[in-house]
């Protein structure tokens, strides 16, 4: 017999394999964002909701994926050992993602520091949680919000995602691509942008700001133009609160030179992805509750 938790899991199974999200669906089936949350499957007395029909043939019609393919899916045929979902999945706080022996050399979670954690919504195996413990990233994350990361899903250019490197602090940011350039010119330049001194030879403006908008101009030329060559990096979210109140004291009128400052912060603190180095993982925000 059918059961609202087995339309609910499948259509999370078909939405993770096309990349989507719970809200990244509803939008694509220009729904609410909020239509197929976790938080709304279940009524005031703990029980499971029913879909309401209107919304999962709109969700089915996002998918491409007809009602008949759908209820074969419900009912278990054609579905692979790939296809596999879990609920019960590792977790731990963000505070001590920074230790050693956690994941293994694909990236994976193992060992026994891992705490468990059973999600409202079906996942892919191999996912993991992660508990915002600080409120150091508030707005954007509050403290006590929880990410989910596969670290089979691939990343691609704007998505969220966690960057790991063995014995540092973790960084949630967002994907971007960059130029690679010397590392003690790109520093020197940052530095010059932060102190609200001008700087020297082909960097030098009547104000930081204008310097500010060159070093941002030549990130988004082609490598060939630039002389460099384009790699992966993760914009770190603090930055991104960082460059977000020097707006907000630009926009008031409390200090061009602050605000200045703060953005220059928000562009020199990307952190480039190491290539091809031992400890070094790229995980990919699929689900949060921000």
């Amino acid at each position: 017999m059918i059961s609202p938790e087995d339309i609910w899991e499948t259509l999370d199974a078909l939405a993770l394999e096309r990349g989507l999200t719970a809200s990244g669906l509803a939008r694509a089936a220009g729904l609410d964002p909020t239509t197929f949350n976790p938080s709304r499957r279940c009524t005031a007395s703990g029980e499971m909701r029913w879909m309401a029909m209107p919304s999962l043939l709109q969700a089915l019609g996002s998918l491409k994926i007809s009602p008949a393919l759908f209820f074969r899916r419900l009912e278990g045929v054609g579905r692979g050992v790939e296809d596999v979902t879990v609920r019960r999945i590792r977790g731990l706080p963000l505070s001590r993602l920074s230790g050693e022996g956690l994941f293994d050399a694909s990236g994976h979670p193992t060992g026994s520091l891992w705490d468990e954690m059973t999600l409202p919504c079906s996942v892919a195996p191999g996912a993991y949680a992660v508990r915002v413990d600080t409120d150091a990233l508030e707005p954007l994350l509050r403290e006590g919000s929880s990410l989910v990361l596969l670290p089979d899903a691939p990343p691609r250019r704007s998505d969220r995602v966690l960057l790991l490197r063995s014995g540092l602090e973790p960084i949630l940011g967002t994907l971007v691509e960059t130029l690679q350039r010397s590392q003690a010119r790109y520093e020197d330049v940052c530095a010059g942008l932060r102190d609200g001194r001008q700087h020297e030879q082909d960097w030098s403006c009547e104000e930081p700001e204008a310097a500010l908008s060159r070093l941002q101009e030549m990130d988004q030329k082609p490598a060939e133009d630039t002389g460099g060559v384009t790699c992966w990096a993760v914009q770190p979210l603090a930055a991104s609160i960082t460059a977000f109140a020097g707006e907000c004291r630009g926009a008031s009128g409390q200090g061009n030179a602050g605000a200045a400052r703060d953005s220059a912060d928000a562009v020199c603190g990307i952190v480039p992805v190491p290539q091809s180095k031992h400890g070094v993982w790229l995980h990919r925000i699929i689900i949060g509750t921000y």
